[in-house]
């Protein structure tokens, strides 16, 4: 074991253990297993009740168990050659852990955390959004913001598939909604780009929601930072047993809050919501036989006929939040 690591002096052997910090909010520790692997270690009061999903990386542990002295969350490196790697990544989980008000949401920030380097270790995204996926990204927030304000943070972060790769950016119960971001000064057309993003769902309402989402100098506007941040500081204000749920879907689009984005700046309009219904122009499976990816530009003006009232959207979807 190098001297120059926080294991350094623990005994191989059996499991060997030290505070990371006395200062710490939460009882973190460095810890040496039995096969003298390297682990990172979090006291709790109690298990969690259900036990959450874990994350699985092929290097590494990571184990709800109990011991004499109570039960404990480890994250165990079974291979010491990513040492560093493996510090690297105990010391931003603990740090995202210090941010918690309270042990539940200490561990949930803890495994949310642990599931990004999951993400990352597994092949995700390095370098930054391009300028569409910023654009994508802030357009589907601002539609999960409207949610959060109508059914709750779980609801719409459970309905909030587009970053999962599914057709539809929201799939509640009874309503489906896809999301379009474009500049507004652009032609006026969205880029509808395969023939299942439009095509109904049975049983659901399908709703086209429209977005200006344009790039400015600053002062003005927002870094896609600032966008994120203002969902994470409302989260850990009202429902921060979300915070995890968030941070999951945030990875999966491959958004790193370590990542730069001073460089843009954006301004976003209030969605404009339209009722995909008999009649509205789109193109939809099943398209002939040998014909596949259909993309098209869909012109605004042919569903201004389709418009829909936030009000009305809204009064539909709080129906979604009911037992």
């Amino acid at each position: 074991m190098p001297n120059d690591t926080p294991w350094s002096g623990l005994e191989a052997g059996k499991v060997d253990t030290r505070r990371v910090s006395a200062s710490a909010r939460w009882n973190w520790f460095w810890a040496v297993m039995p096969r003298a692997d390297v682990a990172l270690v979090l006291q709790l009061a109690n298990l969690p009740q259900p036990a959450p999903d874990l994350p699985k990386l092929r290097n590494l542990e990571i184990r709800f168990q109990t011991l004499p002295g109570g039960p404990i969350l480890y994250i165990r490196l079974k291979d010491n050659t990513q040492l560093e790697l493996f510090e690297t990544l105990c010391r931003d989980v603990m740090a995202a852990s210090e941010l918690a008000e309270n042990e539940t949401e200490a561990l949930e920030r803890a495994i949310g955390r642990t599931f990004r380097w999951h993400y990352l270790l597994r092949g995700g995204k390095l370098e930054v959004l391009s300028e569409e996926a910023q654009k994508g990204l802030i357009g589907e927030i601002e539609v999960l913001k409207l949610l959060i304000a109508t059914i709750g943070a779980k609801p719409a972060l459970t309905a909030w598939t587009g970053p999962s790769g599914a057709p539809k950016d929201f799939e509640l119960t009874a309503d489906c909604i896809e999301v379009k971001a474009r500049r507004g000064a652009s032609q006026p057309f969205v880029k509808i780009t395969n023939e299942f993003q439009l095509a109904d769902v049975p049983d659901r309402r399908l709703w086209l929601a429209v977005l200006a989402v344009d790039k400015v100098q600053a002062p003005h506007g927002g870094a896609l930072t600032d966008h994120v941040s203002v969902v994470t500081e409302l989260l850990e204000r009202t429902e921060p047993s979300a915070v995890m749920d968030w941070d999951l879907h945030l990875a999966d689009v491959g958004f790193d809050s370590l990542h730069d984005y001073s460089a843009w700046r954006w301004i976003v309009s209030v969605p404009n919501f339209h009722a995909v219904t008999e009649g509205f122009p789109r193109i939809v499976a099943p398209v002939p036989l040998g014909v596949t990816s259909v993309s098209y530009a869909l012109s605004l003006s042919a569903c201004t006929p389709f418009r829909a009232e936030w009000d009305d959207v809204r009064a539909n979807l709080a129906k979604e939040g009911q037992p």
